[in-house]
Parts: C-alpha cells; sequence; structure tokens
C-alpha cells in the first residue's frame, strides 16, 4: 500500500447539505425526511458549538487557569481528535472504521454465537456489517438509557470488561470501537434482532436523532442479530473512498483467523463484486492460501493446536516449508496481527530452532562437528502462522503490534516441541528434506559471508567504500538525506544536474537486478547492482540489518512510468521487502510520482501528476464562466462549491445506478431513466403502483405514454411508447424494486442532483462552444470536453523525456514533487502477491494479470 508524501485531497465543499432534497423522495416522506433534517441540524450545531467553546481561548490570552481547562463530554473528544482513536483521518482511518464495528461481530463468532458476518458496501460509500449473534442488549441501563444507545455513545462501555457474559477472547480491549464510528459517521443507523422484537435506532455524528424504537415481533425462531450502518463523515475524512482490496484481504485473513466463521464481502459500487470467505481449515488453509504460488516441501501443512486453562491462553500454529528462500511467519493474538512479533513469535522460533537441531543429531543428519543451524537456517522457505488467543492480552504499545504477556513464550515453546518432534518422527522423509533444505542454506549463508562483507556500510572510523557511481550528497545527517534509486544511466546524468547536492543522493541502477525472489542470499550477493544498492543505503541485510546505520531516510524509487519502469521498481521493491522489510516498516522507501500530463498555456510548459489535478486546472477561473441550461430552459450558474458537491453526488448517482443494473437489469434502468419515477422522486412499490393506475399515467413524462398492461402479484409488466417516434417498449418489473435500498438511494442522490441543476436535459455554454448532455453523468463529462477544447494538452511518458531541469522541478523538488510512501499493512498479502509476481509460477502471475488487467490506466508499452 502506498500513500501521498505531500498529498492533496479535494477540499471539503464549503455547503454541507448531506440531504438536499430528501424531503421530497417519496410521497408521505416529507415530515419524516424533515424531522430527520430537524435532528441532523440539531447535531451540527452541538458539534458547532463544542468546536467553537474549544477555539474560543486563543495564544494571545496571557493567562493560564482553571477557566482554561476545557472538558469535552460524550464523543466530542473524538470528533475534536479523531487521530487519536483511529490513527489518522486519510485511508488508513476510513477502513479503521469498518475493521471496529466487523471486530465486534467476530468477537462474538469467538464466543460462540454467531457464525455469518457481511460487509457491504453501498455506492455512497456506506457500509452495513450484519451478524447472526445474540444482538446488543436493548434492554434500559443503569444509566437511564438504553444500553445500545450507552454502547453507542459512551467511550469504554462494552463487554470486554467485566466476568460476566462478555467476551473471555477479544481483540477489543478498550470499548471505545462503536461509539467512535458512531461519532465519526456522518448518519448511523443500528437495527437490532432481539429479546423477541426488531429494535432500531437513528445517529447523526454521534447524537441520537430519537430514542430507541421497538418495532415488529419477530417469527418463531428468527435469527438474531444486530445490523450497524454508517456513513463516513465527509467533515472528518479527507477521503471517503474505500479500496475493495484493502477491505477484501483484512476480511479473508479474518475468516482464516476464526475457523467456520463465514464473512461475506458485497460491494454494490460500479462493477459490483461478491466474496465468500469459509475456512473449516482455518489457519491450516492460511498457510496453504499463501503457498499458493510456491512449490511446498511435503504433501499437507503441519497444523496443531493446545490450550492452557491457568494461563487463560490457546494457541493454534500452522506451518510448512516450501522450495523458495525466505521466510514468510505471520502472528496474531486475539485475531490482531502482531507485526512486531512478541512473546508467541518468540518461544515458536526458539522452540523451532532447537527441535530441528535435536531431531538432526539424534537422526545424523547433522555430525557431531557439524555447527548447530541458526534460527535464519532452518526458517529459510517457511510459511507458519501462529495465532494466539488470550483471555487477558497484553500489547505493547497503542497500535497493539507486539505481545507482551510473558507467560505465553514457554507455552508455545512446549506445544511447538511436543508436536512437531511428534510430527518429524511420524513423517521421517519430510523431516529429512526440512532438514537437508536447512542444512544447504547454512552452507550458502556460509559462502555468503564474504560477499556480505562487501555490502556492510563502513563507520565513519574506517575508509569508505561506497559505489563509485553513487553520487552522494554532502550532509551527514541521514534524517536529512535522501537517495534516489534512479532507472538507467540516462535518467541518472539527469538526476545528477538537477538534484540538490546538500540533501539529495543518486544512485543509477543499469538494467534491472537480480529477482530475488528466485535466488539463495549468496547468490543475491554476487550480483554488481544489488551490491550497490545495500551497499549505499548502509543497513545490511538480514541477522546483520541495522536500521540505525541507514545512511539516507529516504529512499526513493524514480523509474519510468512504462512497462520496464515498473518491473525495475518492483525488482527493487522485491529485494527491499525480503532483506530489509524494516526500511518500509520505519516509513523510509518512498516511491517518485513524475507527471502524467503536460499542459502548454503561453509558451510555457505546466506538468500534472493527477486527473484530478488536471480537472482542476481545466476550470480553474473558468467555472462561472459557464453557462448550464436545463430542460425546463433555466439558466444554471456553475461555482466550485457546486462543482465539488456535484462531483461527488455524481460519483454516488452513478454507483446506485450500477448497483441497478447488477440486481435488476439494463431494461429496468432504462425504463426508470425514461420515466418520471425518479425524477420526480417517488419511492415505494404502493406509491409507485398508484402512480402507474392513475388516469394521468401519461404524467409520468410529457415525451412518453406509459401503460400498466398486467399486475400479477408482485410482478409488473409494463409498456412504454415515445409518441414522437412511435417506438414502444415492454419491461417487466418486480415491484419490490421500488422498496430496495438501491433504488431508494439511486432517487435520493438523483434528487439532490436535480435541486443542483434541474432536470436532464442540458445544454453546456462556455463563449463560443457549446455541448448537449442527456443526463447528470454526460454533463459532468461535457463541462470537462469544452473546458479543454484549445488547450494543449499531452501525456506525459517518463523521466527520459525530462531534461535537468524539469526532471528537478517536477519530481525531485520537495516543494513541488508528490512521493507515495511504501507501507505493508497486510504483511501475509505483501509476502503472497510477491510469490505470484515475482516467484516461478507463470500461471498464478498470468490469472492475477488477467483478473487485474482492467483495473490498469495510462499504461505504456
Amino acid at each position: 500500500m502506498t500513500t501521498d508524501e505531500n498529498p492533496t485531497p479535494d477540499e471539503p465543499a464549503k455547503e454541507i447539505d448531506v440531504d438536499a432534497g430528501a424531503g421530497e423522495a417519496g410521497t408521505g416522506a416529507g415530515d419524516a425526511a424533515s424531522m430527520l433534517e430537524a435532528a441532523k441540524e440539531a447535531a451540527r450545531a452541538k458539534n458547532a458549538e463544542a468546536t467553537k467553546a474549544a477555539k474560543a481561548r486563543t495564544a494571545t490570552d496571557a493567562t493560564y487557569d482553571a477557566a482554561d481547562i476545557t472538558v469535552l463530554e460524550g464523543l466530542e473528544a473524538v470528533r475534536h481528535r479523531p487521530g487519536m482513536y483511529i490513527g489518522s483521518t486519510g485511508v488508513r482511518g476510513l477502513h479503521h472504521l469498518v475493521w471496529e464495528i466487523v471486530d465486534n461481530s467476530v468477537d462474538e463468532a469467538l464466543a460462540g454465537h454467531a457464525s455469518t458476518v457481511t460487509i457491504v458496501v453501498h455506492p455512497d460509500n456506506s457500509v452495513t456489517v450484519s451478524d447472526d449473534g445474540r444482538g446488543i442488549p436493548v434492554a434500559m441501563h443503569e444509566t437511564g438509557k438504553s444500553t445500545v444507545e450507552v454502547v453507542l455513545t459512551v467511550l469504554h462501555a462494552g463487554g470486554k470488561f467485566g466476568d460476566g457474559g462478555g467476551y473471555k477472547v477479544s481483540g477489543g480491549l478498550h470499548g471505545v470501537g462503536s461509539s467512535v464510528v458512531n461519532a465519526l459517521s456522518e448518519e448511523f443507523d443500528v437495527t437490532i434482532r432481539r429479546d423477541g422484537f426488531v429494535w432500531t435506532q437513528s445517529y447523526v455524528r454521534g447524537v441520537p436523532t430519537a430514542d430507541l424504537a421497538q418495532g415488529e415481533a419477530l417469527p418463531e425462531g428468527a435469527q438474531t442479530g444486530t445490523t450497524i450502518r454508517f456513513l463516513p463523515d465527509t467533515e472528518i475524512f479527507d477521503t471517503t473512498e474505500y479500496d475493495w482490496s484493502t477491505l477484501e484481504s483484512r476480511l479473508r485473513e479474518t475468516a482464516f483467523l476464526t475457523r467456520g466463521l463465514r464473512i461475506v464481502i458485497e460491494d454494490e459500487r460500479e462493477g459490483g463484486k461478491r466474496v465468500d470467505f469459509h475456512y473449516e481449515g482455518g489457519i491450516a488453509d492460511f498457510v496453504e492460501y499463501l503457498n499458493e504460488s510456491k512449490d511446498p516441501i511435503g504433501k499437507k501443512v503441519i497444523a496443531f493446536d493446545s490450550e492452557d486453562e491457568k494461563e487463560g491462553a490457546a494457541v493454534e500454529i500452522a506451518m510448512q516449508w516450501n522450495s523458495t528462500y525466505t521466510e514468510s511467519v505471520h502472528s496474531f493474538a486475539n485475531n490482531i496481527n502482531t507485526h512486531e512479533g512478541g512473546s508467541h513469535l518468540s518461544g515458536f522460533r526458539s522452540a523451532l530452532t532447537r527441535t530441528i537441531n535435536a531431531w538432526a543429531r539424534a537422526n545424523n543428519e547433522l555430525k557431531e562437528k557439524d555447527v548447530n543451524l541458526s534460527g535464519e537456517d532452518v526458517r529459510e522457505g517457511l510459511t507458519a502462522v501462529i495465532s494466539a488467543k488470550l483471555t487477558n492480552p497484553q500489547f505493547e504499545g497503542q497500535t497493539k503490534t507486539k505481545l507482551g504477556n510473558p507467560g505465553i513464550e514457554g507455552f508455545v515453546q512446549k506445544v511447538v516441541n511436543e508436536k512437531l518432534q511428534e510430527f518429524f518422527e511420524e513423517n521421517k522423509a519430510e523431516a529429512v528434506a526440512i532438514v537437508r533444505k536447512a542444512v544447504q542454506a547454512s552452507q550458502a549463508r556460509s559462502a555468503a559471508r564474504k560477499a556480505r562483507d562487501l555490502t556492510r556500510r563502513k563507520s565513519a572510523l574506517e575508509n569508505s567504500r561506497l559505489p563509485g557511481k553513487l553520487a552522494d550528497c554532502s550532509v551527514k545527517d541521514p534524517s536529512l538525506a535522501e537517495l534516489f534509486i534512479v532507472e538507467g544511466n540516462s535518467a541518472g546524468g539527469s538526476a545528477k544536474q538537477g538534484r540538490d547536492r546538500h540533501t539529495q543522493a543518486i544512485l543509477p541502477l543499469r538494467g534491472k537486478i537480480l529477482n530475488v525472489e528466485r535466488a539463495r542470499i549468496d547468490k543475491v550477493l554476487q550480483n554488481t547492482e544489488v551490491q550497490s544498492l545495500i551497499t549505499a543505503i548502509g543497513t545490511g541485510i538480514r541477522e546483520e540489518f541495522d536500521i540505525s546505520a541507514a545512511r539516507y531516510h529516504k529512499i526513493i524509487l524514480m523509474t519510468d512510468a512504462d512497462v520496464d519502469g515498473a518491473h525495475i521498481r518492483t525488482l527493487a521493491l522485491t529485494l527491499i521487502f525480503r532483506e530489509m522489510q524494516e526500511l518500509i516498516e520505519a516509513g523510509f522507501v518512498y516511491i517518485a510520482k513524475p507527471p502524467l500530463y503536460k499542459v502548454r498555456q503561453g509558451g510555457n510548459d505546466r506538468y500534472i501528476e493527477k486527473e484530478a489535478e488536471l480537472e482542476e486546472y481545466l476550470l480553474s477561473d473558468k467555472l462561472e464562466k459557464f453557462e448550464v441550461v436545463n430542460a425546463a430552459g433555466d439558466k444554471v450558474p456553475l461555482n466550485d462549491a457546486k462543482w465539488k458537491k456535484f462531483a461527488r453526488l455524481r460519483k454516488q448517482h452513478e454507483g446506485w445506478a450500477s448497483a441497478l443494473r447488477a440486481e435488476h437489469g439494463m431494461d429496468t434502468v432504462h425504463f426508470l431513466a425514461s420515466t418520471g419515477l425518479v425524477h420526480d422522486g417517488i419511492t415505494g412499490s404502493d406509491n409507485v403502483l398508484v402512480r402507474l393506475q392513475s388516469a394521468e399515467v401519461s404524467g409520468i413524462d410529457a415525451a412518453i405514454d406509459v401503460k400498466l398492461l398486467s399486475e400479477e402479484g408482485t410482478h409488473l409488466r409494463i409498456r412504454t411508447t415515445e409518441k414522437k417516434t412511435g417506438l414502444a417498449r415492454t419491461t417487466d418489473l418486480d415491484r419490490t424494486l421500488f422498496d430496495s435500498p438501491e433504488y431508494v438511494g439511486f432517487v435520493k442522490v438523483h434528487q439532490q442532483l436535480v435541486g443542483l441543476f434541474g432536470q436532464p436535459s442540458f445544454t453546456i455554454k462556455l463563449g463560443e462552444r457549446t455541448e448537449d448532455a442527456d443526463t447528470f453523468e454526460e454533463l459532468g463529462r461535457g463541462v470537462l470536453s469544452v473546458a479543454q477544447k484549445g488547450v494543449a494538452l499531452s501525456r506525459f511518458k517518463g523521466l527520459g523525456e525530462m531534461n535537468a531541469e524539469q526532471l528537478r522541478e517536477t519530481t525531485m523538488d520537495p516543494a513541488h514533487r508528490t512521493l507515495q510512501q511504501v507501507t505493508v499493512d497486510d504483511a501475509a498479502g505483501a509476502d503472497r502477491l510477491f510469490s505470484m509476481l515475482m516467484g516461478e509460477h507463470v500461471e498464478h502471475r498470468r490469472n492475477f494479470i488477467e483478473e487485474h488487467g482492467r483495473q490498469v490506466a495510462n499504461l505504456d508499452v
């Protein structure tokens, strides 16, 4: 995953009007919509008041006394400092909202009360999480509020603290998850099936719009559970666009770690996706999945588990060796990925090394004169997952990435010693193959020692032997120094001329470096380009890696935007990920982002890196000169705030339309678009049926006659006839369509767009230039098309087209460049991806390309 060093997110619209037009979204819905809007306004006012109070006292006040101490009540603190609770208001924080709600459902599964969790991403980027657990308690709490409201509005309230019937094993320790998500959501709806009834409550930015409401009775034997839908707050988050691959990989991992749990994830946005994760084998299936593109040693995964009631702990371990030369060991505690390891991982590693050495000597695979195999030797080619479940986990640090329970280390050691020894005795041929691979690794490590010495960074007291082609910088402070790894000598020459010699070093790579995914360490260190790269960075690799010796705290990969450039960048990332992963974890590795477009205007060239930046450039100082005429002949002015709001709503509009097409077909969407049902904001099957049966049925659209031919149960057959051409079309519909969330969402957003521009179609004018648009989607494209006319725009292909001055200005100068920081949020997923893309198996790589090829944009071959 990558994040921008200098992100430029769209500014939030000046006008916050989330539900404009919602009051007309359906017959009889006006009062309810007005009440909801009033509640939202009250919530906005409450939050605004808190913010105002927090800002009231300025730094110019000379006093500091009791009156200067501000107390934020309830969820105000969360909205005031969201980063304290979810890490950031960027992409990571946005996805963290989903993890918090899903983890609560998974806790129900770990407690034995839930079997299925369903996650749906809606076209407006709201998310629904539903489970078949016990349901959040609804009875009145001692605080005087319903327990549901307490859980969703009070920090540190939940079932994870006491010794009662809450949760013995849980990833959440602080009881803030649901309430934090509620506080940071524009809309938050909870539906609970429990105690014989359906219970509902809605919130706006953490403030309830009404008390918990008791709804219809549950049928006999009906499934209980909780359903939560939340819409991330655009006032809080830089972006509210969820990434499918991020959701998919995390939820797949969760399903692996919770044996037997079914996790279904569905994406209703454009394209539509649905996957179902269910693994009866648990982490053994996880290891098989990670080894999918590797050649395993042995026919089956080694898997075992044990429980220690005294320690209140249980551990599951699954492992399998393969023919590769790198280890892939992943540890978890209560389903939390402990990236930094901890006591459970330490126990596993020490027991693994001791057990394999003992077995090797007992079976003459190691002679008396042979030195013991090291931990690095025995883990070469190992894929393993360690999953610990603890009643009282002790995590080191707020990030919960390292387990600190001291008792679990000895427990894991004992389990691995016994179970692995037992497996080796029962599967001697496989044990021999594993040991011999470790012996070969030991021999290669010994042979590589001399080569590694050449790559070790010399201290300041020794004669430095840095690569001759490295143009180093003069600054001695690594935190100020940057290393640009540049593709080819040509681009390297331009980079050397355009750099800041004080802080920027340049290392050109000749051709493509060795693919370390397919070579053992002794071969890797014989490669000249790899030697140069490791020596320049200065940290060393593997057991000699020392991050404090890093010569640069920004290592920037700068390659062309073509296939060769992407391949070279991937080879370099493979080397860093496999041999110096701590550099990524420390945030030292970046990718340079050369511009995509060159615009010539007035004899000057401007380079543009993002599509959003191009749009902003094309429309800057032009928006207010546009004239948009709608179907009623009204002239609609444009401005910056209106355009940003339109862009957001247009994306949602297309998402809901795509969801409708996927569920109900193209003919249905064509019918909705050609009649006035959506334009008039009519929702609900009863309301639609009344409209279709009315004598003024042609009034649905003045240009179309609509006739209801038949009605059988929920099935409707409708004929539409264009008055001008006489063209007729028959459409079969299920009337339940008009009650569906997809249709209601589509109508709601359509009404908001109508509130901005009126009804389609449109004529777009800018000076003498005009263009017609029949839909809101065409309106967006048409405005950009008209704005682009007369502008000299060309696609920019890469570094090789730039001279030194252009390269400095666009890609190297910190004041203007954009860097993407390389991060590893999903180590297991990254490991599998590198194995797939850079490993031996062509078939897996081909399948990946075929699956994801349509997502590639701006490919230069």
